[in-house]
């Protein structure tokens, strides 16, 4: 498995399974959004199709969100020139992926505190979700989700400084598509009010288990870039003395 498609199946695990810390606030809004609007509560392929249109706009600003904090990665990385950003790329995005894993797996709190980074503009977005309740038609549905994606949360935060430090606009794009998409289930099956499934990803077991296994995949991420620069010393180091001058001797 390449770095980057480790790096897209710990963004999925993240969302899946970290979902669950956004009961409280996200899904309360994905049932209520299900539970107010009249239009939704005309059956229940009329009321999913909504949800999925509600997560669809989410994950929809997640992914933008994702584009533009990777495209300034990619901006970072051409102004400063530095030949070894790639590996500190790599070992940001393993960090990103440790804090995660202790999340899940320890239920640590420390990523909650940048939360409140993005209040000031969600107060500001917020008046815009008023004017689209209660919903009655489809691109409202998406509208609405769209607004709702850019409320405040440490997981989605801490999911765009993975981002930021992916490298380009579209790898940032995809990282957050591959997070939203692991909320999807979650989302929308509390929103429909099936909550079987959201009890299983719940599960204490099953959230240690993601949460050491992105543990793994950030220590692995972590070492990797290091090891290659200590091999890659090594061979310089190899190269080197094997081009010195017959009869030379190494004091």
């Amino acid at each position: 498995m390449s770095g980057e498609q480790m790096t897209l199946l710990a963004a999925l695990l993240a969302g899946l399974f970290g979902s669950t810390h956004c009961f409280g606030m996200c899904g309360g809004i994905a049932a209520a959004l299900g539970s107010g609007n009249p239009a939704i509560q005309r059956g229940p392929v009329r009321g999913l199709g909504y949800q999925l249109l509600f997560s669809g706009g989410r994950i929809l600003s997640y992914a933008i969100a994702g584009a533009i904090a990777g495209g300034l990665s990619f901006w970072l990385g051409a102004l400063i020139d530095v030949p070894a950003w790639s590996g500190v790329l790599r070992v940001a995005t393993g960090l990103v992926m440790v804090a995660i894993g202790l999340q899940l797996a320890v239920n640590w709190r420390g990523l909650r505190h940048i939360e409140a980074l993005g209040g000031r503009f969600w107060r500001r977005l917020s008046p815009l979700v008023g004017r689209l309740l209660p919903v009655r038609s489809a691109p409202a549905a998406l509208g609405v989700g769209m607004l709702w994606g850019w409320l405040p949360c440490g997981l989605v935060y801490t999911m765009l400084l993975a981002a930021v430090v992916s490298g380009s606009a579209a790898k940032g794009g995809a990282l957050m598509l591959a997070f939203g998409a692991g909320t999807l289930p979650a989302m929308v099956t509390i929103g429909a009010s099936a909550g079987g499934l959201t009890q299983l990803i719940g599960r204490h077991s099953l959230r240690r288990g993601a949460g050491v296994l992105l543990l793994a995949f950030g220590a692995w991420t972590m070492a990797t870039p290091i090891l290659h620069l200590g091999h890659g010393a090594h061979g310089h180091a190899t190269h080197s003395h094997s081009e010195m001058p017959a009869g030379h001797h190494a004091h």
